[in-house]
């Protein structure tokens, strides 16, 4: 095949014998992104998160799309691009190639390979693979996600190094790996791996005195560096060293006798504890995949494994344990030990270690005058009995690390699986062990596993039981118990089940089957009563957010912290898996654990729940009018809100992207911090929010929500008793349905405010409204009807000194005399328009001017010009963010270009108006543009 991907060292494609550098920086970041995960896909959200991190441009999603175009322009100029492809589906943007054509695929397969092969096929596949590294990974490209990922790989990399070096080495090939290895060491001054070989080769090759230097310098870099000795291995071998040990220069020895014990081993006696292997275990594929990786380096390697499978109470991860175990036990014949420590058990204090290791001493054949009376002892005791030989333990339902650290075998050829729902980051970092975090399970694994329970064929024919399946939100245990209440139900019983599932009042209560170990409100609360003070009242507290996913910031106001207070709580939370982050500085609970602090914090005092929300709902006031500020100064200044005096300073936004970015993170937040006010009665509140998302929501396309959220505001300031508010709410109400083409619905409300405004004697009210009116009378086409409304705008905007009122009025001016056919007197008009837009850098006016521009040089016949003006006008939407404008945009940009026969540049507009049609959910648009699509064969006609 001609066709190869390069990621270990400068990112490239490598076609006909040469490299072909795939596009800019960023570009490469993201072929890389899809390489690395070749032929699975990778969400909109995940690529964004990947590449850019905490910080992506206001417009990642459409910077996004055009890397992909380009990658894909690309493919088509190079040959065999039938071997390759770049796919889009619903789960993310997929890159389809044979896993052998991906350098890092191909290294991993020839290291798999080499790991079960015969010492001289390993030794080749060793070769093979190692070869394939030509430098650093990712070379040249940096994002956060890339960094931490090239770290693992070198790891990696670093890892089959060293099992190479052990294969020459055991041909006697310490001389020749001296240099590489002295290298290795300097780079690695603290691997144990490293040191161990480096001195091991150096005392083969002779030179005695400098093996026991480097041990010596070795000794005093780990004391320095982390206030520990060297590790059982390297001791040993610098032991056999002092006394010139004669079978070291021949092979890897054998460790020494153990010293005379007065402990009898019974050879015959192999314990064999594991529970049975679990019954309609469903999916898991990556997880086990990623366990096999963690653990494959084990047996006949130079340090014992440790897997910690971490995650929420209920999410399976006894069940993958042992499930990953069972399939394994051919590597550990010399038996599996296992020990239930009953860190989270309610009712069930944490088994002490001592307790453990003495079962598990016996176990290995000690007698129990044999055994010692405490705990060190027993350990030292434990850790004789299991070198050399090749055990699994499984130590399930942990609390901490310290209950884990006694139990660990100290010698290769051991490997210890942990469950707890903590993280037991202590054995990370001591131990460097493996970690899994066990996240639930995807909707298509959740309805196998339950319909495996009450029988597939009623779980296709039942609806309730798709319901049922739903409210369990992927946590095998919800769904295990949802499950043995449904079999046997008749139908109505199954509805009746499936409306206290959805019910979040019930839906806990539900989730009982009766017993302690199966109800899933004792298990919360046993993660919950044993977390520290201030991370369970932290934890109370989440359950009054309106919303399942907050940003840092906006948790410290909630649970009136400071942000580095916070981040500390949080990470505790973190640790316990309740609370989970899910993106750089954005927070999740899962549903139902989100039911439970729900319930806890419903027990907090009444005025204490108000003021700890109204502390969230102020931080969404102050933040979202900010941002609202920096978004669009220029229809911001004179918004008609009453005073608000934040009890913190919100922050300050550099420029309109920022302001931008913070909508497109918190817009879920915002809508139902809006919809808990309604609820609470904080009139102020929903009016501040409304007015404050009004400019996102018009850029966004997001029509139907506005209208119901200045309908629910034209009600608050009714409530508040304010007609000046009122009536300016009524006009926004009016201009939200003439977005969404709701002309006669919004007439009448224009109507009402002019007549309102009239009587108020406001000029800025009556002079938006004829603004307002114009506009409307031009999208039902009655232009010579708008012209009167105009003519009364510009008045009003010129008395009351608004020139960028008065710029955009010209503008619509002169769309309606150019809809008239007066396309010389609407040109003047929005030349007179331009220069005053960009003086106060109004970006919507100018875009909007643009626009009506290229409309009119398109219609008049001088199209370069118009497609000059279209560009401007696209460059001016983007900036600004304006995504539902955009997509107008270019669609008229297709048709621009089709028209001067320029079809690859057609399609590659028309493509970008229906994706981002697509993400609007404008269907009819979207369907249009497909329809462009399928047959380009002539542009639209202009005046569309």
């Amino acid at each position: 095949m001609s066709i190869r991907f390069a990621l270990l060292g400068d990112v490239v494609i490598r076609s006909g014998g040469s490299d072909v550098v795939p596009g800019s920086p960023r570009q490469r970041c993201v072929l890389a992104l899809l390489m690395t995960e070749v032929n699975r896909p990778l969400s909109l959200d995940t690529l964004i998160d990947r590449v850019w991190g905490t910080t992506p441009p206001p417009r990642a999603s459409a910077t996004l799309y055009s890397y992909i175009s380009r990658l894909r322009a690309l493919r088509a100029t190079l040959p065999h691009q039938e071997e390759w492809d770049l796919v889009r589906s619903s789960a993310g943007y997929t890159l389809r190639a044979d896993e052998s054509l991906v350098d890092l695929a191909r290294f991993r397969s020839l290291a798999d390979q080499a790991r079960g092969a015969s010492a001289e096929e390993a030794k080749g596949r060793y070769e093979e693979a190692l070869a394939l590294w030509r430098g650093r990974p990712f070379a040249g490209l940096t994002s956060d996600w890339l960094d931490a990922y090239r770290g693992s790989l070198e790891a990696e990399h670093l890892r089959v190094r060293l099992e190479h070096h052990e294969l020459l080495l055991d041909e006697g090939r310490h001389a020749d790996l001296v240099p590489a290895l002295t290298a290795l060491a300097a780079e690695h001054p603290l691997d144990e791996r490293v040191a161990h070989q480096h001195i091991l080769a150096l005392y083969r090759s002779g030179r005695h005195a400098a093996a026991l230097t480097a041990y010596e310098e070795l000794r005093g870099q780990l004391a320095e560096a982390l206030g520990v000795d060297p590790g059982p291995r390297l001791q040993e071998l610098h032991q056999r060293m002092l006394v010139s040990s004669g079978d070291l220069l021949l092979a890897p020895a054998a460790p020494p006798a153990p010293a005379p014990s007065t402990v009898t081993r019974q050879p015959t006696r192999i314990p064999r504890q594991l529970p049975a292997r679990p019954t309609g275990f469903i999916g898991r594929d990556d997880t086990l995949a990623l366990l096999d990786r963690h653990t494959e380096a084990s047996p006949g390697h130079d340090a014992p494994a440790v897997s910690v499978i971490g995650g929420m109470g209920g999410v399976g991860k006894t069940w993958l344990a042992l499930q990953w175990a069972h399939t394994h036990l051919d590597a550990f014949p010399d038996g599996q030990l296992y020990a239930q420590l009953h860190g989270f058990s309610p009712g069930t204090p944490p088994t002490a270690p001592g307790d453990v290791l003495h079962a598990f001493l016996v176990a290995l054949g000690a007698v129990d005058r044999e055994i010692p009376p405490d705990t060190e002892g027993r350990a030292a005791l434990y850790r004789t009995l299991t070198a050399e030989r090749r055990m699994l333990v499984l130590l399930d339902n942990a609390r901490d690390s310290d209950q884990v650290l006694p139990l660990l075998p100290a010698t290769p050829g051991c490997l210890t699986l942990v469950t707890s729902r903590n993280r037991l980051s202590t054995l990370k970092v001591r131990w460097g062990a493996g970690s899994v975090d066990l996240a639930v399970l995807p909707a298509a694994e959740s309805a196998r596993l339950f319909a495996r329970r009450v029988g597939s064929a009623r779980t296709e024919t039942e609806p309730a039981l798709r319901d049922i399946v739903r409210s369990c939100a992927g946590l095998p245990l919800a769904l295990d118990i949802a499950a043995a209440h449904a079999v046997g139900l008749p139908a109505p019983a199954l509805h009746q089940l499936a409306r206290e599932l959805r019910d979040p009042r019930t839906r806990l209560d539900a989730l009982d089957a009766g017993e302690v170990s199966t109800n899933l409100r004792i298990l919360f609360a046993s993660s919950h009563q044993a977390l520290e003070p201030e991370a369970a009242r932290a934890f109370r507290l989440l359950g009054l957010a309106p919303h399942l996913d907050l940003g840092l910031l906006a948790l410290a106001r909630l649970l009136d912290l400071s942000p580095v207070r916070t981040r500390r709580v949080l990470r505790v939370l973190e640790e316990a898996c309740l609370v989970r982050r899910h993106r750089p500085g954005r927070y999740h609970m899962h549903d139902l654990v989100r039911l439970y602090a729900e319930e806890q914090a419903a027990e907090l005092p009444a005025e204490s729940r108000d003021e700890t929300v109204r502390r969230l709902a102020d931080f969404y006031v102050s933040n979202a009018h900010a941002a609202h500020q920096a978004l669009d100064p220029h229809r911001t200044a004179d918004d008609p809100l009453p005073p608000h005096r934040p009890k913190a300073e919100p922050p300050a936004f550099d420029d309109a992207e920022s302001a931008l970015a913070w909508f497109e993170a918190e817009y879920p937040c915002l809508r139902e911090i809006t919809a808990y006010a309604r609820r609470r009665r904080w009139h102020a509140e929903v009016c501040r929010l409304t007015w404050s998302l009004h400019t996102f929501r018009w850029r966004r396309g997001l029509f139907t929500e506005s209208i119901e959220a200045w309908s629910a505001a034209l009600d608050a300031a009714a409530a508040l008793d304010d007609p000046r508010l009122a009536a300016h709410t009524r006009l926004r109400l009016a201009v939200a349905l003439a977005q969404a083409g709701r002309y006669e619905d919004a007439l009448p409300h224009l109507e009402q405010a002019l007549s309102r405004f009239a009587a108020q004697g406001d000029l800025a009210g009556l002079t938006r409204t004829h603004h307002a009116l114009a506009e409307v009378h031009v999208r039902r086409d009655a232009h010579e009807s708008s012209l009167p409304h105009f003519a009364e705008a510009l008045d009003g905007y010129r008395r009351l000194g608004d020139q960028v009122g008065e710029a955009n009025t010209l503008n619509g001016t002169g769309w309606a005399l150019a809809r008239l056919g007066r396309y010389t007197s609407g040109e003047e008009h929005c030349l007179k328009a331009l220069p005053l837009l960009k003086h106060h850098r109004d970006g919507e006016g100018q875009a909007a001017t643009w626009d009506t521009l290229a409309h009119i040089m398109w219609r008049t016949g001088r199209t370069e010009r118009a497609l000059h003006a279209y560009e401007q006008a696209l460059r001016h939407f983007q900036a600004i963010g304006n995504a539902n404008r955009e997509a107008d945009t270019w669609a008229k940009l297709g048709d621009v270009r089709a028209e001067r026969d320029d079809r690859h540049g057609a399609r590659k507009a028309w493509t970008n108006a229906r994706d981002l049609y697509h993400d609007q959910r404008r269907t009819a648009e979207e369907q249009h543009m497909t329809a462009r699509l399928a047959s380009p064969a002539r542009p639209a006609d202009p005046s569309r």
